[in-house]
């Protein structure tokens, strides 16, 4: 059994800095129903029912740059044959391609940031979109602090 240190700090309301024997290991942002962890392996996000003991958590590997001396353009004759296909690798996201928040997940963002926030951290949304929901989930736990 070998020894073990990991310990939390409190930075600010719903931001903490959590450190192991290998120095920063995380930062943590959210409370108890929602929150998101940003580590060096990757973003891990949780959405939960305080209380009850239902969560849902979801982990986004962090992406590996890959440097290539020249890409060439996908030519339309390439078809792929979806026998092909591996669904354990992430299709590459091919830049000005990104999702389109869709007018339900918009309201949703606008009325309960808390849950619907989280959606824009999938694959595909523009870190635009992911700056105004979370941005706006912030806002928004500032304002009920200030309140309190």
């Amino acid at each position: 059994m070998g020894f073990n240190f990991r310990k939390s700090l409190k930075i600010a309301p719903g931001v903490r800095l959590n450190i192991t024997k290998k120095g920063i290991s995380s930062v943590s942002l959210g409370g108890k129903g929602a929150r998101v962890n940003l580590g060096k392996k990757g973003t891990r996000t949780t959405v939960g029912l305080p209380g009850t003991g239902l969560s849902y958590s979801s982990f986004s590997p962090k992406q590996l740059k890959k440097k290539t001396a020249k890409s060439e353009p996908v030519k339309p004759s390439m078809q792929m044959n979806m026998s092909q296909v591996n669904s354990s690798v992430p299709l590459p996201v091919i830049p000005g391609t990104e999702r389109k928040v869709s007018i339900l997940l918009g309201i949703g963002i606008l009325i309960m940031p808390y849950i619907f926030a989280w959606f824009t951290l999938r694959d595909g949304y523009s870190k635009l979109a992911r700056f105004i929901s979370f941005g706006w989930l912030f806002f928004l736990v500032f304002v009920n602090l200030q309140r309190n």
